[in-house]
């Protein structure tokens, strides 16, 4: 039986609004506006209103047809599962697909190909051959974020505004990602509740409550909502916490600290704290506009921090889940997939956005890793209406049952429900943004990475001697991607 969702009003005035709305193919649809992130903090229980998603959808019996659906080896359950075990996400999955099989006469058939960062010429060969020889071997692609833009601008892919059958103004797609990387009214893939991965994948502020107490930190959720979670407020409330637990005079990862981190999720400050990579131009294209006066104090403020004291530890690749969970960090950056490892400590842990970079900020800015799972429409498919139909339901019904399964798994803590993390994964979730910059910073030399890898590995103080060693190499790169994408069109 198909789960219901509880939404706000204002989702279901969203949802109704793209229904009627359409698929006119207006400039103003095809060109949309590139929009900031709300700064509210509000939850699925705003309004009583009941939806279901996949029932709205128009109906269509495509017989019994396959839809199949290349996708990682390591996340083919995101795509597709055997039977339900009584597990809860797994179980979701199933019924997901389920119920877009009954309603469209469709049998989801995952295409499982090596595709992680490893071995992304593997999955990239695979699509490139069924594209060359147009034998329509997938129907859709799920592909690791990272490197698809290498596939994207190759021209592997169909405009998703040329497929009648998706509305990219329906609740189910991240609009931080459709409105900040349509370049020239063309998007070639797409970011949804279809992607669990990129739930999983949605970076926070995870806090340990009994230190909190501890410490006497205060109401860091009202913090929140009051727009005072900004980068100062971190840095101060994390100094009050550091201890050379095992008396050996040095700080490792058998001490306490007030925050801990990698560089991998460093990086994230430049997305929360609103330092673009690039900016909508009057043409419907983007300008490159990373650099300038507030990376560059942010990048000096974070290597204070970050250096200066004994609140902070640092690890190259870990996400120091055994230093949290030992009850010994106040703060710790991790993805919200995390939250299923952390349900096994004792202690309860509330979850937060990552902080603006002052009170004058408006938005709360979030951020998602790189290795989630983007979908698209291969330009070799033979019917691209059957296949955007397929992954239009697929995300609409991924809303309605896959999500809320994933909040029951991550927030409960200790048999309770924590509805204040709640509202912060709503944030989280409701402020999302993919930065064009950031979606193709592997085609940009490593854009996205430079940041928080400069500040780890280089222990330079200065940001700016070693960006100028770098820049010519960014703006050529970009420009490069900017180029292909208009041969495309061309």
């Amino acid at each position: 039986m198909k789960m219901k969702r509880t939404v706000s009003m204002l989702l279901l005035t969203a949802m109704l609004a793209s229904l009627f709305a359409s698929c006119s193919g207006s400039d103003e649809a095809k060109n949309p506006v590139q929009t900031t992130p709300s700064d509210g903090v509000t939850t699925a229980a705003d309004a009583e209103t009941e939806i279901n998603y996949l029932d709205m959808l128009p109906a269509a019996d495509f017989g019994g047809q396959d839809c199949d659906i290349l996708c990682r080896e390591s996340l083919v359950d995101e795509i597709w599962i055997e039977e339900e075990i009584g597990e809860t996400m797994n179980d979701a999955v199933y019924r997901r697909n389920k119920a877009v099989e009954e309603k469209y006469k469709v049998v989801i058939t995952p295409v499982p190909t090596p595709g992680d960062w490893s071995t992304q010429s593997t999955f990239i060969d695979a699509l490139r051959g069924s594209v060359q020889a147009q034998d329509g071997a997938y129907d859709i692609s799920a592909s690791y974020l990272a490197y698809t833009s290498t596939m994207a601008t190759e021209g592997l892919f169909y405009n998703l505004y040329d497929i009648d059958t998706i509305d990219l103004s329906n609740v189910w797609w991240t609009q931080g990602f459709v409105e900040n990387n349509t370049l020239n009214g063309r998007l070639y893939t797409t970011i949804g509740d279809v992607s669990l991965s990129m739930w999983e994948s949605l970076f926070g502020i995870f806090f340990n409550k009994q230190l909190a107490v501890d410490y006497d930190i205060g109401d860091v959720y009202q913090m929140v909502k009051d727009g005072k979670w900004t980068l100062d407020t971190l840095q101060n409330l994390s100094k009050k916490v550091s201890g050379d637990v095992n008396g050996d005079s040095k700080y490792t990862e058998d001490d306490l600290y007030g925050f801990i981190t990698n560089q991998n999720n460093i990086r994230v400050f430049v997305t929360s704290c609103d330092i673009p990579f690039t900016k909508r131009n009057d043409e419907g294209s983007f300008d490159f506009i990373y650099y300038g006066d507030k990376v560059v104090t942010l990048y000096e403020r974070m290597f204070s921090y970050l250096f200066d004291g004994n609140e902070v530890y640092i690890d190259w690749h870990s996400n120091n889940s055994k230093i949290f969970m030992a009850d010994r960090a106040l703060f710790a950056t991790a993805t919200l997939g995390s939250t299923e490892t952390y349900r096994q400590m004792d202690t309860d842990f509330g979850i937060l956005p990552y902080p603006k970079y002052d009170e004058s900020q408006k938005n709360y800015i979030s951020h998602s890793a790189d290795n989630l799972s983007v979908f698209a429409i291969p330009a070799s498919v033979t019917d691209p209406e059957f296949s955007g139909t397929i992954l239009e339901a697929l995300s609409a019904e991924s809303k309605q049952t896959v999500i809320p399964a994933f909040y029951d798994i991550a927030l409960k803590g200790k048999g309770t429900r924590d509805n204040d993390s709640e509202a912060m994964i709503d944030l989280i979730r409701d402020t999302v943004i993919f930065d064009f910059g950031y979606v193709h910073a592997v085609t940009i030399n490593g854009l996205f990475q430079f940041f928080g890898d400069t500040l780890v590995t280089g222990s330079n103080p200065s940001l700016a001697s070693v960006y100028e060693k770098k820049e010519k190499q960014f703006i050529t790169a970009f420009d490069k991607v900017l180029e292909a994408y208009n041969k495309i069109t061309e």
